[in-house]
């Protein structure tokens, strides 16, 4: 019973992090910028309250508060004038600069390295930020910054001793702990959040590939090959079309059009998946699917068949629920085809071979609201279809035998 009252809660307080997170952004980031300003921003938001530790780690110190709250609202103004402006580059640059006056001022006024208020870990945090919000290229410069910030508290480590009065044991150990732990707690969560967000962008673009291409291409692509083409000797191709649609279309407001196509292709995309074809593309209001590749299998032309056969069948639904007059034809034909991804920008899985050219010769010659197949596809089919023998002028193959199915 307590769970639905919690997770409300959860999400709200989700939401208003994103929201702060997003302060930044801008509706034309990429992908990869987005995810650097809200690490940038997160990044800002834990500048404001880690200065706040520093009263506690040089006790008896009145400056290290004027120092602690210096900082801690040149943050926060920071992160109001990204707010305002947008401007990241500006808002990084302000950080990180910060924690180069930051750092070797209250490492000197805890007593240098070797005191209780170590300041080498929080400097590590100048070329973290830079890292994960400017970028692996321009965050070299600020580890060069941080190398010679050490060098720097080394050389002066003598004097912050001399001026600082012993601590005790007790004080010296909480201060090592603590200016050990808090900066890599600060660079966990910033880590972690970075994966997170890769994690997730990862996943959108695999999303995204095997949307765009067949799974088995998608990891072979992810595995690091970059000229996919294979012999497929045994598939089914499949060409769909609809009847009437060009003056349909021509009379029709192009929204309606549109969102016809969507719901036509939608369910055939469904029926596809269900039937285990691969659909290669759409070009116009004509639909193109394959039996037996990438992936091979020995029923491809009985799985056209059914696919075939179901859209048929949801287009009759969807003649009714969309009130338009419009007819499917589907030509089957079966043979070896050559496969392969082409494009870099946009990759496209494609195939080719006289069995793609009889398959949509097949649909073309076709007849409205009927299948015709090959004599290929009716040989692999034998005794599983009722056929009605045709002689057909194809263009480009000549005279051929070809067959409606029942």
């Amino acid at each position: 019973m307590a769970e639905p009252a919690i997770h409300p809660w959860r999400r709200r307080l989700s939401t208003s992090v994103l929201r702060l997170l997003s302060i930044a952004d801008d509706p034309e980031d990429e992908d990869d910028l987005r995810r650097r300003k809200r690490v940038g921003v997160a990044a800002g938001l834990l500048t404001i309250l880690a200065p706040l530790t520093l009263p506690l780690q040089i006790p008896g110190e009145p400056i290290a508060w004027v120092i602690g709250m210096a900082l801690s609202a040149f943050s926060l103004a920071n992160l109001v004038v990204l707010a305002r402006t947008g401007f990241f580059e500006r808002f990084v640059i302000a950080l990180v600069l910060a924690g180069v006056v930051f750092v070797p001022v209250a490492d000197f006024l805890g007593g240098g390295i070797t005191g209780p208020s170590t300041g080498l870990v929080w400097a590590f945090l100048i070329p973290g930020y830079a890292i994960l919000a400017l970028g692996p290229r321009r965050a070299a410069r600020w580890f060069v910054v941080y190398l010679v910030l050490v060098a720097v508290m080394v050389a002066v480590d003598p004097l912050a001793r001399a001026r600082a009065e012993p601590a005790s044991y007790t004080l010296t150990l909480l201060g090592q702990v603590q200016n050990t732990v808090v900066p890599l707690a600060i660079t966990f969560l910033l880590l972690r959040y970075t994966d997170i967000r890769r994690l997730a962008a990862e996943a959108q673009v695999d999303e995204l590939l095997t949307n765009a291409i067949p799974s088995a291409i998608a990891t072979r692509l992810r595995r690091g090959e970059r000229r996919i083409a294979d012999a497929y000797p045994a598939t089914t191709i499949l060409f769909a079309d609809m009847v009437g649609f060009t003056p349909w279309a021509q009379r029709t407001p192009p929204d309606r059009v549109v969102a016809v196509l969507d719901d036509i292709f939608s369910a055939f995309d469904r029926l596809t998946e269900a039937s285990g074809l691969e659909k290669i593309r759409t070009i116009g209001d004509g639909y193109m699917a394959v039996a037996g590749a990438p992936v091979p299998r020995a029923d491809h032309a009985a799985a056209a068949l059914t696919l075939a056969r179901a859209m048929v069948a949801s287009m009759a639904d969807l003649r009714v629920r969309l009130d338009v007059d419009l007819q499917i034809r589907i030509g089957i034909a079966s043979g070896p085809v050559v496969g392969g991804v082409i494009g870099q920008r946009r990759l496209l899985f494609d195939i080719w071979g006289d069995a793609v050219n009889l398959a949509s010769r097949m649909e073309s010659f076709g007849v409205p609201g009927r299948i015709q197949i090959s004599v290929a596809t009716r040989s692999l089919l034998a005794d599983l279809v009722e056929v009605e023998a045709r002689e057909v002028d194809i263009k480009g193959f000549g005279r051929q035998t070809t067959y409606l199915v029942r």
